[in-house]
C-alpha cells in the first residue's frame, strides 16, 4: 500500500533511525534459519474474456482473448513476473503463486506465518514482491501487515525445484509495501565476496533504509541509502552495453527506483531523503567494493522508468503531453543517445493517466520488444487498463499493437486515503518467452468477496491467450 507521510512521523523516525547502528538493533540479532515450503494446486476460478485490439494507427482491428483469475494478491495489489521457462509468478499478497500453463492452473506456495485475519478475506492480507534471478531462480519478500508486522523472505532454486523461507528480523517498523531488486555482482558485503545482492526496501514512513542479502534469505545488512550518498565521493560512470540473457527477467518494479545492469551493479534514480527531503545526487550506484551507495556523474541522460534488456540496450518510459500520453525511448549506447515514440490511449477517448506514475514497462531483448501497461481515467474517472506492445528491433522504437483489458468501469483509488473506493495501487506486467503477456487490471468483474464486504473488488491477473 502507498501511504502519505507526515512531518511528525518524519521527526520520530529521525530520532529512532539517527544512524545505521541504531537501525541495526531493531528486530533482533540475526536471521532465523530457513525452512521449506510446498506448492499446492489451488482450485481457482478462471474465465476467458475478449477485449479490443488496435493497430499502430489506433484503428480497431479485432479482439484478443485473455485468461483471467484472482490468482493471489490482496485487497489492492497484484504483482506478476515471468521466468525464462514461461512460469508466471504472482507475488502481491501474503504468499507467492505461480502457473506453468499460462493461467489454466495455479499453485500457492504456503508457508508458516502468523494468522493474518484469515490472510486476506477479512482485512486485506499481506503485501509482497518478487524478482527473477539467473536460471529461473525466484526471490521474494512478504510483509505480514496486520498481525505482528513480520517480514519473511523466500527463494525458489530452479535447479533443485525447492523453496526456502526465512524470517527477516532486521527491518524498519511497519514495513508497508516492500520492493525487491536483484543485482549481479560480484560485491563485497560485510567483508565477504558475493556473486549477487538482493536489495529489499519497504516502510510506511521512509523507504530510505534498505536491507541487503547475499542469498535472498539473510537480510541482516542495513543500508541507509541517503546517508551513504551524502558521505560519498562522486565518480564518473557510463552504463556498459553488454549482453546478458538474465536481464530480460530480473527487471524490478518501478517503485524500487533501481536499474540492475547487465555487466553487474545497479543504479538508483530515487534519491530524495524521505526524512529530510534533501537530495545528495540525481543518480547513485552501489559500490561493488563496499556495498555502499555513491553518487555518479552519468555519461548520458535517464528519465522515467528505465530497463536494460539482454542486448544491453536501454528502454525508458515517462509521462508526456500533460499525462495524456507516454513516451517510450530506446538507447543503444548506454543512454547517451535516444530515439522515441509516443504511446496514447485509443483515439477519441480523451483519457489521462490515473496518476502520474501508474504505469510499468518490461523490455525483452530476445524478443526485441517492450510491453507497457498504464491505467488511464476517462471523464467519469473510470480507470482503463491499456497495454502497448512496441517493436525495439530497430534504433527507433515502433508501436505494434494496443490492447484494452477490462471493462473500464471502475473509479479506483491508489492508496489508503481511498476509504470509499476500490483500490488499484500499481501496475505490473510480464512478457513471456513466447510473446504472451500477463498483466494486472481491475474492473467490476474482478469480484473477490470478503467476510466484511461481499461486493469487494480487487485487481486480477489477465494472460493473453
Amino acid at each position: 500500500m502507498r501511504h502519505r507521510r507526515t512531518a511528525a512521523a518524519f521527526a520520530s523516525l529521525a530520532v529512532g533511525l539517527g544512524s545505521v547502528t541504531a537501525f541495526a538493533t531493531i528486530g533482533g540479532p540475526g536471521p532465523v534459519p530457513s525452512t521449506g515450503a510446498t506448492p499446492t494446486l489451488v482450485t481457482e476460478k478462471v474465465r476467458i474474456s475478449a477485449y479490443p485490439v488496435y493497430d499502430a494507427r489506433g484503428r480497431k482491428v479485432g479482439t484478443a482473448n485473455w485468461r483471467i483469475s484472482p490468482a493471489g494478491g490482496n485487497c489492492c495489489e497484484t504483482y506478476v513476473a515471468a521466468t525464462p521457462t514461461g512460469r508466471i509468478v504472482e507475488a502481491g499478497g501474503t504468499y507467492p503463486w505461480y502457473t506453468d500453463d499460462e493461467g489454466k492452473h495455479w499453485y500457492e506456495v504456503k508457508f508458516s506465518v502468523p494468522d493474518q485475519n484469515d490472510n486476506g478475506p477479512t482485512v486485506a492480507g499481506g503485501e509482497g514482491a518478487a524478482v527473477v534471478g539467473p536460471g529461473g531462480n525466484i526471490y521474494g519478500v512478504t510483509w505480514d501487515a496486520y498481525s505482528g508486522d513480520h517480514l519473511q523472505a523466500y527463494r525458489y532454486t530452479a535447479q533443485t525445484r525447492t523453496w526456502a523461507v526465512s524470517e527477516v528480523v532486521m527491518k524498519t517498523p511497519f514495513y508497508d509495501r516492500p520492493w525487491l531488486t536483484y543485482v549481479k555482482g560480484p560485491f563485497v558485503l560485510n567483508g565477504t565476496s558475493t556473486p549477487q545482492i538482493l536489495d529489499s526496501t519497504g516502510g510506511g514512513i521512509t523507504k530510505d533504509v534498505d536491507t541487503l542479502s547475499p542469498d535472498g534469505q539473510d537480510y541482516s545488512t542495513p543500508s541507509y541509502v541517503a546517508n551513504d550518498e551524502k558521505g560519498s565521493s562522486t565518480v564518473n560512470f557510463r552504463i556498459p552495453v553488454v549482453r546478458n540473457p538474465a536481464a530480460d527477467w530480473w527487471q524490478p518494479h518501478p517503485g524500487t527506483g533501481t536499474i540492475p545492469l547487465n555487466a553487474g551493479g545497479v543504479l538508483r534514480t530515487i534519491n530524495t531523503d524521505d526524512v529530510t527531503g534533501s537530495n545528495a545526487c540525481g543518480i547513485a550506484r552501489l559500490d561493488p567494493a563496499t556495498s555502499k551507495w555513491q553518487c555518479v556523474n552519468l555519461a548520458g541522460h535517464l528519465q522515467g522508468v528505465v530497463r536494460q534488456d539482454s542486448r544491453g540496450y536501454l528502454t525508458e518510459v515517462y509521462p508526456s503531453l500533460g499525462d495524456t500520453a507516454l513516451t517510450l525511448a530506446t538507447s543503444r549506447d548506454g543512454g547517451v543517445h535516444w530515439s522515441s515514440t509516443t504511446l496514447t490511449p485509443p483515439p477519441g477517448t480523451g483519457m489521462k493517466l490515473e496518476t502520474h506514475d501508474l504505469f510499468n514497462v518490461i523490455a525483452n531483448g530476445a524478443l526485441k520488444q517492450a510491453v507497457v501497461t498504464a491505467r488511464w481515467d476517462d471523464s467519469a474517472k473510470h480507470g482503463h487498463d491499456i497495454v502497448f506492445r512496441v517493436d525495439t528491433s530497430k534504433p527507433k522504437p515502433a508501436l505494434m499493437r494496443t490492447y484494452a483489458i477490462g471493462k473500464g468501469d471502475l473509479d479506483t483509488g491508489n492508496d489508503v486515503t481511498s476509504v470509499t473506493q476500490g483500490r488499484f495501487d500499481y501496475e505490473t506486467i510480464a512478457l513471456l518467452p513466447n510473446g504472451k503477456i500477463a498483466v494486472t487490471f481491475d474492473d467490476s468483474s474482478c469480484l473477490q468477496p470478503s467476510t466484511r464486504d461481499p461486493n469487494h473488488d480487487s485487481p486480477e491477473v489477465a494472460i493473453l491467450v
